[in-house]
């Protein structure tokens, strides 16, 4: 009678894991609504993930996600990953914030400069020496790769190659170009934390994280839109900041315009053409700044700093009327979990646009 029991148990374990298993292999990923650069279409047995260049909407790559202990056989010619991936270089931080929502730092063996990371449990790790770091992506070597058992590199795409792509694919390193920050929509880029479902078979986790960003997004959005006339006045922003010589602010097509123009501001710039960032001139900046009521993302933790980056920075109007935001307190924090969290930085941007900003902000802190 025990040994009955025990083979019954035996076989009700091995069918529930079974049962689960196949539960997250059968996920079938919704689609993707707000990014336009990316989508993972189900195959008989593996999922395709394609991703398009940015300027010409056309496939650039594509990627077969196959099931590591899968006995079918590999699509021929096929740039090819075997998931759930258990080790990746994620070169940018946008990559960690991702990743740390669905639970999957650990997989995490490569990465931008400690110096940049605020993930306590990234720190820990290549502290430990468990995780390697690169100030450039130059600076990650096939030897070091290899040695790390690192099948896939994920980089920030900017239209090239990465540096040593064809050594990596002989040794069987699959090099995939993520161009999450060229999306438009303000919730397309969060929407890439798909991809990385994908790749770690964390699908319906990714899905469900989203799903909640979307809906705390448009819950503001009915807020904002429905906020006494005197909440709903238009704040004309102007946001960015110098590098060098030259001020680099959010093209009128970024997310980040996106973010601003949902939080009903009246962003300077938001008439330019581009997903990225546009530059500009010193003088420009300035006499436009004339006519504007808020700063946000200046490049300073203070105004005493702000004014050692450039002291013409105090006879900004925006300087003159205190109305300076700026994430410089806490950057790391800003740039791992801003994007995957766009509603909250809506709500900042809510918040500053109608002057109610007393309490503590998700990102952002007024400049003193």
């Amino acid at each position: 009678m025990k040994n009955t029991l025990l083979i019954a148990s035996c076989i009700l374990f091995l069918f529930s894991c079974t049962t689960r298993q196949k539960e997250t292999d059968d996920f079938q990923v919704k689609g993707f609504r707000y990014a336009r650069l990316v989508s993972i279409e189900q195959k008989p047995g593996y999922k395709e993930l394609i991703i398009k260049n940015p300027k010409t909407l056309e496939v650039e790559s594509r990627y077969v996600l196959f099931p590591r202990n899968s006995k079918m056989k590999r699509p021929a010619n096929a740039k090819i990953i075997e998931v759930p991936v258990q080790n990746m270089a994620a070169l940018s931080t946008s990559f960690i914030g991702m990743l740390h929502a669905i639970g999957n730092i650990d997989v995490i063996k490569a990465t931008t400069e400690k110096q940049y990371i605020y993930n306590k449990q990234l720190v820990k790790a290549i502290d430990a020496g468990k995780v390697l770091t690169a100030g450039y992506e130059t600076g990650l070597t096939p030897e070091a790769v290899l040695k790390a058992k690192i099948p896939l590199i994920v980089f920030s795409g900017f239209g090239q190659p990465f540096p040593n792509e064809d050594k990596f694919a002989q040794l069987g390193v699959v090099c995939m170009a993520n161009y999450d920050w060229e999306e438009k929509h303000p919730l397309g880029k969060a929407e890439w934390i798909k991809v990385f479902g994908a790749l770690v078979c964390k699908d319906k986790e990714a899905d469900d994280y989203f799903n909640e960003v979307v809906r705390s997004y448009h819950e503001l959005r009915k807020q904002i839109t429905s906020a006494a006339e005197t909440e709903r006045d238009q704040l004309t922003v102007m946001c960015g900041g110098m590098a060098g010589d030259v001020w680099y602010a959010p093209a009128g097509k970024s997310f980040m315009a996106g973010i601003m123009k949902d939080a009903n501001m009246n962003y300077r710039y938001k008439n330019t053409e581009g997903t990225a960032s546009i530059s500009l001139s010193l003088e420009q900046v300035f006499n436009d700044d004339q006519s504007c009521d808020v700063w946000i993302n200046a490049e300073a933790s203070s105004l005493k700093k702000l004014f050692e980056l450039n002291p013409k920075f105090q006879y900004f109007h925006t300087v003159k009327e205190g109305k300076v935001f700026g994430y410089m307190h806490n950057p790391n924090y800003y740039w791992e979990y801003s994007q995957v969290n766009p509603h909250w930085l809506l709500e900042d941007f809510m918040r500053i646009n109608q002057n109610k900003t007393q309490g503590n902000l998700h990102f952002y802190k007024q400049l003193k």
